[in-house]
């Protein structure tokens, strides 16, 4: 490879980078706070828990799946999203959090 597309490559993904946004998300009497978001490749998903309890949230979306394990009350986690898709992230703890995300 040359070391002008090695350079055009290694643009591209500071841009990209550069471009990202995070994302609060709020773990509060059991809600994800926002219950909605629309975000785009690149962007992160920080995971605040301001429960006096663990959360778990994960997602089994194939283009982005993860699961941040057992969160502790106070405790920040942050997830990158890696690809377009509709996702429903959910608590492992608890059933009925459900946060969609839209990654464009």
């Amino acid at each position: 490879m040359t070391n002008l597309i090695k350079f055009f490559i290694s643009f591209l993904i500071a841009c990209n980078v550069v471009n990202a946004t995070d994302i609060i998300i709020d773990q509060k009497n059991k809600t994800f706070l926002p219950g909605s978001v629309n975000a785009k490749v690149g962007d992160r998903l920080i995971f605040k828990n301001s429960d006096g309890f663990a959360h778990n949230a994960y997602s089994d979306n194939e283009k982005n799946e993860f699961d941040i394990g057992m969160q502790r009350p106070n405790q920040d986690v942050i997830v990158e999203l890696q690809a377009p898709a509709s996702l429903d992230i959910e608590c492992a703890i608890h059933p009925n959090m459900l946060l969609k995300v839209k990654v464009k």
